[in-house]
C-alpha cells in the first residue's frame, strides 16, 4: 500500500500534470492560430472584393463623371454584403470622409467610430456603440487625372470572430480531453503493471530474504531495469546465505585463534629475530649491488656508500661518507657538476631524476659513463632522503660507438657496392654487345648452315642474352641514377603512343599467359615534354611486372587521364630526384597512367620498398595458374628505374594494393603522373 501511495501516485499525479499543461498549450497555440487565420482570411477577401469594387467605379469615373452621379452603388455595396454572412458593411466614401453610398443598415457613422489601432497599411481597427469592435479594410478610388476622391470601405465585426473562436476552442477542448483520458488510462495501465506491481513482488522477495528464508526464487521480470534488480536480490541471497555458513565457520575457528593467540608472544619474539637477520639480509644486498648506491641526508652529506660505489668511482668508503654531494662531485671532476647537483635537488620534493654521469676515473684514468636516478625516500624518524642510484653504461656507450663506426663502414661498403654496380655493368656492356652481334649473325646469315637442334640452342641463347641485356641495361641506368648522371632527350610527346608502344614490346608475353589486356585511354590528352624511349622503358617496367605476377587467363588494364594536383610542376630534368616542389593552392595539370593487375598483390609493409634496388616480393615461380615460365626472377632494378626516371621528368609513381595473397589475387595499381607541358597546358 505504501508503493501505492508514493510511487505509483507520484507517477500518474506527474503525469496528469503533464498531460494538462500539454493540453493547455496546445489548445492555446490552436485557438490563437485559428483566430488569427481567419481574420486574415476575411481580410483577404475584403482585399478582393474592395479592390474588385474600386475597379468598377475607377471605370465609371475615367469617363469624367463625378463619384457622387454615379448610380446603383448603394445596391453594389448591399449585394457585397449580403453575399458574404460575415462581412458587416460595405461603404464607398469621398475624400473628406462622407458616405456616399452604403450597404444596408447597421453600418459605422463617421461621427459615431473611434479610431483604437492599425493592423496594416490598409486596415484599421475602429470601435462603434452599436457594431461593437471592427476590422475596417479601405482603398483610394482615384479619378481620370489621378486624384484620389473617395475611398471603399469593407468591415466586419470582430465578435464574428470570437464567436468562431470560442467554437473551435470547446471542439479542440473535447478532442484532446477525450486523448486525454485515453493517454492517461495508458499511463496508469503501465505504471500499474510494469512498475508498481513489479516491485512489489520484489518488496515481497526481499522481505524473505530478511526474514532469514535465502533459498527463495526470485520473481524474473520484463524490464531489464527490474531484472537488473532482480538479480542483485538472488546474488544478495545467496551471499547472505555463504556468509552465514561463513559465521558459523568463523565462530568455530575463534576458539581455535582464541588459543593460537597464547602461542603469539612466542612468534612475535621469532618475528622481532626474522627482522633483525632481514635487516642484515638487506645490507647485505645493498653491499652486493652491482649498480653504485649513494644515500644523503637532510644536509646533503653522504651518509651511506655501498661496495659497487666504492669500485666504480675509484673512492675508499671512507673517504666518500660524510663529505657533501657537491664535493663529491667536484672530487670526481664530473662534468657539468652543476646540473647533476641541480637534478639532485629537484628530487629533494620527490620528483625522480635521471641524468648523464660523465667522469674520469682516478685509479686507472678510464673515462667512465654512468646514468644517475636520484629519487626520495623516507629513513628512520621520517627524515627525508635522497638516493642516488648510478649504472655503468661505460660498455654500452662503447658498444654505440662501435655501431656508429659500423654503420659508417657499411656505407662506406655501400658505396663501393654501388661503384661495382656501375663498372660490372660497363664491363658486362662490350662483351655481351659482341655476343649479341654473333647471334643475331648466326640467327639471319647463316641459318642455313645450322641445323635444327642448334638453331633452337641459339634461340636459347639469344633469350638468355636478352635477358642479361635488359638487367645490364638496368644496372647501367641505376647507376647513372645514383651518379646523377642520367641523360634525357626532352620532347614533346602523346602519352597514348607512348603506352600503345610499350604494349607492343610485351604484347608476345601477354599472348604467351593467355592474358587480357584492356585500354581505357582517354582521348585529347595534352602532350607531356618527355624522354619518349625512357618513358616507353618505365611504362614496359610496370607492365612486365604484371605480367609476371598475374596468373594464366589474369586481366592487366592500362588507363590514362588528365588529373589536377595542388604542386608546382617541376622543370624538365632540372631539380631531380631531390628537387623539392612548392605546395601551392593553385592545381596543375599532370597525365596520370594507371597499371592495374589481377595479380597476387603487395603486402602494405613492401609497397614503398619495392622501389629500393634489389627488392623484390612475391613468389614468380608459384603463383601462375597454367605454370607458364615467363623470364623468371629478375634482379630487382625495374622498380628503380621506373622510380628514377619519372622523377627526373618532374613526376611520381606510386603503388596501391589491398594486401598479398596468392590464394584470391587481390591484384595492384601502379601509378605514374607526369606534368602536362606548358605550352599544352596553355
Amino acid at each position: 500500500m505504501t508503493m501505492k501511495t508514493s510511487l505509483e501516485r507520484r507517477i500518474l499525479i506527474f503525469s496528469l500534470l503533464a498531460l494538462a499543461l500539454t493540453i493547455m498549450v496546445n489548445t492555446g497555440f490552436n485557438v490563437a492560430s485559428f483566430h488569427n487565420s481567419y481574420r486574415d482570411g476575411i481580410l483577404r477577401r475584403c482585399d478582393t472584393l474592395a479592390n474588385g469594387f474600386r475597379r468598377q467605379i475607377e471605370n465609371v469615373l475615367s469617363l469624367g463623371l463625378p463619384l457622387s452621379g454615379i448610380e446603383g452603388l448603394s445596391e453594389r455595396c448591399q449585394e457585397l454584403a449580403a453575399n458574404d454572412p460575415e462581412i458587416s458593411y460595405c461603404l464607398v466614401e469621398t475624400g473628406q470622409g462622407q458616405i456616399l453610398y452604403h450597404s444596408a443598415p447597421p453600418y459605422p457613422e463617421n461621427t459615431s467610430v473611434s479610431y483604437i489601432g492599425r493592423l496594416s497599411d490598409n486596415t484599421i481597427i475602429l470601435s462603434d456603440p452599436l457594431l461593437g469592435k471592427l476590422y475596417d479594410y479601405s482603398t483610394p478610388l482615384y479619378d481620370y487625372n489621378d486624384q484620389v476622391v473617395g475611398r471603399v470601405r469593407i468591415g466586419f465585426q470582430k465578435s464574428i470572430l470570437e464567436d468562431l473562436t470560442v467554437d473551435h476552442f470547446f471542439s479542440s477542448l473535447a478532442i484532446l480531453g477525450a486523448a486525454f483520458i485515453l493517454v492517461f488510462s495508458l499511463i496508469v495501465l503501465f505504471a500499474r503493471y510494469n512498475l508498481v506491481l513489479p516491485i512489489q513482488r520484489l518488496c515481497q522477495a526481499a522481505k524473505e530474504i530478511a526474514s532469514g528464508r535465502f533459498e527463495i526464487q526470485i520473481p524474473q521480470l520484463k524490464a531489464r531495469e527490474l531484472q537488473v534488480l532482480s538479480d542483485s536480490l538472488g546474488e544478495m541471497a545467496t551471499s547472505l546465505h555463504e556468509r552465514d555458513q561463513r559465521i558459523n565457520e568463523n565462530f568455530q575457528e575463534l576458539e581455535m585463534t582464541n588459543r593460537e593467540l597464547q602461542l603469539s608472544y612466542e612468534s612475535l619474539e621469532r618475528i622481532s629475530s626474522e627482522l633483525g637477520r632481514n635487516r642484515e639480509m638487506y645490507r647485505s644486498l645493498l653491499e652486493d649491488a652491482s649498480d653504485a648506491i649513494l644515500v644523503c641526508d637532510e644536509s646533503d652529506n653522504l651518509i651511506l656508500v655501498n661496495k659497487a660505489a666504492e669500485q666504480f668511482f675509484g673512492l675508499p668508503k671512507e673517504r666518500i661518507s660524510g663529505s657533501n654531494y657537491f664535493s663529491f662531485l667536484e672530487l670526481l671532476n664530473c662534468r657539468d657538476v652543476n646540473g647533476l647537483f641541480a637534478k639532485y635537488q629537484q628530487a629533494q620534493p620527490g620528483k625522480s631524476q635521471r641524468s648523464e654521469f660523465r667522469f674520469v676515473r682516478t685509479l686507472d684514468q678510464r673515462p667512465l659513463l654512468g646514468w644517475a636516478t636520484c629519487s626520495a625516500i623516507v629513513g628512520r624518524g621520517d627524515k627525508r632522503l635522497v638516493q642516488i642510484i648510478v649504472r655503468d653504461a661505460t660498455h654500452e656507450e662503447e658498444i654505440r660507438q662501435n655501431l656508429e663506426k659500423t654503420a659508417a663502414e657499411m656505407a662506406r661498403l655501400n658505396q663501393m657496392k654501388n661503384s661495382f654496380l656501375g663498372l660490372a655493368s660497363h664491363e658486362l656492356k662490350t662483351p655481351l654487345t659482341i655476343i649479341m652481334g654473333y647471334i643475331e649473325l648466326l640467327t639471319t646469315e647463316m641459318a642455313d648452315q645450322l641445323s635444327g637442334t642448334t638453331t633452337e640452342m641459339v634461340k636459347h641463347i639469344a633469350k638468355a642474352g636478352e635477358r642479361l641485356s635488359e638487367i645490364v641495361r638496368d644496372m647501367v641506368d641505376v647507376s647513372m641514377l645514383d651518379e646523377k648522371s642520367f641523360q634525357l632527350v626532352s620532347q614533346l610527346a602523346d602519352v597514348n603512343s607512348l603506352v600503345h608502344a610499350a604494349i607492343d614490346k610485351v604484347q608476345p608475353f601477354i599472348n604467351q599467359r593467355r592474358q587480357i589486356l584492356n585500354h581505357q585511354l582517354a582521348s585529347d590528352l595534352p602532350l607531356v615534354r618527355c624522354d619518349m624511349e625512357r618513358i616507353i622503358q618505365a611504362v614496359g617496367n610496370i607492365l612486365g611486372n604484371a605480367i609476371k605476377f598475374t596468373p594464366d587467363k589474369g586481366r592487366i588494364t592500362v588507363k590514362t587521364q588528365l588529373v589536377t594536383r595542388p604542386r608546382l610542376p617541376e622543370k624538365f630534368a632540372q631539380n631531380g630526384v631531390d628537387g623539392a616542389c612548392q605546395l601551392s593552392s593553385e592545381t596543375f595539370p599532370y597525365i596520370e597512367i594507371a597499371i592495374a593487375d589481377s595479380g597476387i598483390g603487395i603486402a602494405g609493409a613492401d609497397q614503398d620498398a619495392i622501389f629500393d634496388k634489389f627488392y623484390e616480393v612475391g613468389e614468380v615461380e608459384a603463383h601462375s595458374t597454367g605454370k607458364v615460365a615467363f623470364k623468371g626472377r629478375g634482379a630487382g632494378l625495374g622498380l628503380t628505374v621506373v622510380k628514377g626516371v619519372v622523377a627526373l621528368h618532374g613526376g611520381a609513381v606510386w603503388v596501391e594494393s589491398p594486401g598479398h595473397d596468392p590464394q584470391s589475387f587481390p591484384g595492384s595499381t601502379f601509378y605514374i603522373l607526369l606534368p602536362v607541358a606548358k605550352s599544352s597546358a596553355d
